[in-house]
């Protein structure tokens, strides 16, 4: 498209010029129907980022985001070039997001029903996310995430995408 394309040229350069490389993020993450798929996103955070602490949840004042690319998990720019995830048809635009598999495992023991997340393929964007922020509670977010599964309709996403807008502008995380 010429308006994504451009951007996220413009991001990769930007991340490569605060964090240095890789620019990309790959982390296997659950979709539909419990499949496995490398997600694709800018990386925002130091190189092994984990390797300290193993898989965690990011919140809202990570100490491991690297200077100047804060804004970008902010205003989920990290998150664009899941447009590659889309077309591969890993993903959806809107749907439940989905989650890595060791956050699962955990998830699915402490939150009855969490599984049914897995349901509709998954999306860049969906109705917890412009519900919830980063540290919100995964029952919380399941609840979301049942609701969207319920009463999905085309006019549902549409609104989805239009207050996921709003949510990157407001930079609301």
């Amino acid at each position: 498209s010429p308006v994504i394309m451009p951007t996220l040229a413009l991001l990769a350069v930007w991340v490569r010029i605060r964090a240095g490389g890789p620019v990309l993020y790959r982390q296997t993450r659950v979709g539909w129907r419990g499949c496995r798929f490398e997600v694709v996103k800018f990386r925002t955070m130091v190189a092994d980022a984990e390797a300290r602490g193993g898989p965690q949840l990011a919140d809202r004042a990570d100490d491991r985001v690297v200077s100047g690319l804060g804004w970008m998990r902010a205003t989920r720019m990290d998150e664009l070039p899941q447009v590659w995830n889309v077309l591969r048809g890993e993903m959806s635009l809107v749907g439940p997001r989905p989650e890595r598999p060791e956050m699962i495992a955990e998830f699915e023991q402490d939150v009855a029903g969490y599984s049914r997340r897995h349901e509709l393929p998954p999306g860049v964007t969906g109705f917890a996310q412009i519900n919830g922020r980063y540290e919100t509670d995964p029952a919380y977010k399941l609840g979301y995430d049942l609701q969207y599964i319920v009463n999905w309709s085309i006019v549902l996403d549409a609104q989805i995408l239009l207050r996921t807008v709003w949510v990157m502008l407001a930079r609301r995380v």
